[in-house]
C-alpha cells in the first residue's frame, strides 16, 4: 500500500470515528433535553425564577455570557464529590448525586441560555461557534438519516422515549403512595 492510500484510509477511519462520536454525543444530548423538559417545566412555574429571567434578560452580553458561567461552576464541585462518593464504595449515592447535578445543571444552562441567547449572538465569535456547532450537528444528523438501518433505529428509540415522558409522573404517584 503507498503513503497515500494509507494516509487516505486512515483519513476515511477518523472521518468515520468523528461522525459516531459526533453522533453519540448530539444523540445524547437531545435525549437529555426530552429528560430535562419536566425539570425545565418546574422552574417556569417559580416566581423566584421570573425575577432571575427577567435580570439575565436586562444583562448585557458578557454579563449574560458571564452568568451561563455561574451553573456549571457551582455544580462542577458537586460532580467531584459525587466521583469521590462513587470511588470510595458509595455507589447508589454517587450516581444519584453526578445524575441530579447533571439534570438539574442542564436545565438550567438551557433556560439560561434560551433566554440570553439573542444577546449572545451579538457577540461575533461566540455567534461563529454557534452556528459551527449547529452546523456539524445538522451535517451529522442528516447523514445519520441517510442510512435506513439508522433511520428504523431512531424512529424506534423514539417511540420508547414518548413512553419515558410519563416516567416522571408515575414515579410520583408510587411517592406519594409510599409517604401517606
Amino acid at each position: 500500500m503507498t503513503a497515500a492510500k494509507t494516509t487516505a484510509a486512515f483519513r476515511r477511519i477518523l472521518r468515520g470515528l468523528g461522525f459516531l462520536l459526533g453522533l453519540l454525543y448530539f444523540a445524547t444530548e437531545d435525549l437529555a433535553r426530552m429528560l430535562v423538559a419536566p425539570v425545565l417545566t418546574g422552574l417556569a412555574r417559580l416566581r423566584v425564577w421570573h425575577r432571575a429571567e427577567n435580570l439575565v434578560a436586562a444583562l448585557p452580553a458578557y454579563g449574560a455570557l458571564a452568568v451561563l458561567a455561574v451553573p456549571m461552576l457551582l455544580l462542577e464541585p458537586v460532580k467531584f464529590a459525587a466521583l469521590y462518593w462513587i470511588a470510595s464504595g458509595r455507589l447508589l449515592a454517587g450516581a444519584a448525586v453526578l445524575v441530579a447535578a447533571k439534570i438539574v445543571g442542564m436545565a438550567v444552562i438551557l433556560r439560561l441560555h434560551a433566554i440570553a441567547a439573542p444577546k449572545l449572538l451579538s457577540i461575533g465569535w461566540y455567534r461563529r461557534i454557534h452556528d459551527c456547532v449547529l452546523g456539524w450537528r445538522r451535517r451529522i444528523y442528516l447523514s445519520a438519516m441517510a442510512h435506513g438501518g439508522l433511520r428504523h433505529a431512531l424512529k424506534r428509540a423514539k417511540m420508547r422515549l414518548r413512553g419515558l415522558r410519563d416516567l416522571p409522573r408515575g414515579l410520583r404517584a408510587r411517592l406519594r403512595h409510599f409517604v401517606r
